[in-house]
């Protein structure tokens, strides 16, 4: 995981009054990797910052960085110092909203990452839920991939995310709860692949002739579908396309005889609007979806409630018992 970036009026502000000038250089110089370029950004000499480096070596009793002609590393004592430092800030902006809140009477709007599979199946019913515990607050949710998720979630700029690929949150600050796992099949327009009942799963070698859109952006569906066709002895699937819009998919599945890559949880969403979609006798991705939030946020009421929303619906709509173990 690289290191967050340090700026944004709050970050900077909570930085420069409370931060010890020896932790801001040491922040600096963990993100950019660069003595020079640290001193530039922060407007101080270089002979200055790597003063204040040694000094901070010298409190703790270790090295921090490993020096390197391309750069600076942290080395692991340097990594906890990082990771402690980040919960500083963490909690500092979390008291921040807080003070606000008590000030004004209401909460400021809470941040939801989400992928479009969980928006079109939970995200409606959690909201309708939350508005009903907390009348005063306001939401607002973000669509996009799980590794923009990741980032938002680190820099602050989500609160919470549901996700449906926590195999890709390796942060100590992060905290995960898992709701299900995720499998992907194939979405066909009727008359494309063999008819077969939507509860039995299609044969990996009736796709070995098609045109494939894969719903998603991250690099591991594509590699998951190399693998499974390849362990058939089948040649690698066609991939016309990778993307994040389940309409331009759809549009293309509907016109051109494509197939496409999607959840089995959407399989009767789906199947309403006129496509089948089938698990596939080897299944081509599967993966652990859940909450994540940094652990600074746990404590939040919001927190319980969504947790506790998003796990009933999972045990009881009809959609997850389809497609998730």
């Amino acid at each position: 995981m690289m290191p967050r970036r340090y700026g944004g009026a709050i970050a900077q502000s909570w930085m420069q009054r409370f931060m010890d000038r020896k932790h801001i250089v040491f922040l600096k110089v963990a993100e950019l990797g660069n003595v020079t370029a640290a001193a530039a950004e922060l407007h101080i000499a270089q002979p200055s910052l790597t003063r204040a480096i040694a000094a901070l070596e010298d409190t703790f009793g270790a090295k921090l960085f490993i020096r390197q002609p391309r750069g600076m590393t942290l080395t692991d004592e340097g990594r906890v110092l990082h990771r402690h430092l980040r919960e500083m800030e963490a909690v500092y902006q979390r008291a921040c909203r807080d003070v606000e809140t008590v000030k004004r009477g209401y909460h400021q709007a809470i941040n939801i990452g989400c992928g479009l599979t969980y928006q079109l199946l939970l995200m409606p019913e959690i909201l309708r839920r939350l508005w009903l515990e907390f009348p005063q607050s306001s939401f607002r949710v973000f669509t996009g991939s799980a590794d923009d998720h990741t980032r938002a979630l680190q820099d602050g700029d989500l609160d919470f995310v549901i996700t449906a690929a926590t195999d890709g949150v390796d942060d100590a600050l992060v905290d995960v709860t898992r709701l299900c796992r995720i499998e992907h099949g194939v979405v066909h327009r009727p008359g494309v692949l063999p008819d077969i009942p939507d509860t039995e799963k299609m044969d990996l070698a009736a796709l070995d002739d098609k045109s494939w859109v894969l719903f998603q952006t991250e690099p591991q569906l594509k590699l998951s579908m190399e693998n499974r066709f390849l362990q058939l002895g089948l040649a690698p699937p066609r991939i016309a396309l990778t993307t994040s819009s389940l309409q331009v998919g759809l549009e293309l599945v509907a016109s051109n005889d494509m197939v496409m890559s999607a959840p089995t949880l959407l399989r009767d969403w789906l199947r309403a609007r006129g496509y089948r979609l089938h698990a596939t006798s080897v299944p081509i991705w599967e993966l652990d979806s859940g909450i994540a939030m940094l652990k600074t946020n746990r404590d939040h009421p919001v927190a319980e409630a969504l947790i506790g929303h998003a796990q009933e619906l999972v045990r009881t709509l009809p959609a997850f018992s389809l497609g998730t173990t």
